[in-house]
């Protein structure tokens, strides 16, 4: 099985051609979405996943899937909460 980390964040680049009308978030609605992140992104996977929280600012999923399969839900999770995320290797 493969393990993949994933560090959430927000950042906010300002309106895009696909969402014009985006707004920046505020302190506390980021940290609600970040949150909301580790709780959400179960939803995204089957049930022969395994979902690991690392000091607070870090996921491992371990799971038989690809990289870019993982890359893919964790993405569309993302998305739905406007945020980004850093895919560090897992040691």
């Amino acid at each position: 099985m493969a393990i993949y980390k994933y560090q959430p964040y927000y950042k906010y680049d300002g309106a895009t051609r696909a969402e014009p009308f985006r707004e920046e978030l505020d302190l506390e609605q980021q940290k609600e979405n970040i949150k909301d992140f580790f709780s959400e992104i179960e939803n995204y996977f089957g049930s022969d996943v395994k979902f690991e929280r690392q000091d607070d600012n870090y996921i491992l999923i371990t799971s038989d899937i690809s990289q870019e399969d993982c890359d893919e839900r964790v993405k569309r999770c993302l998305n739905s909460l406007d945020l980004y995320a850093n895919r560090t290797p897992y040691i």
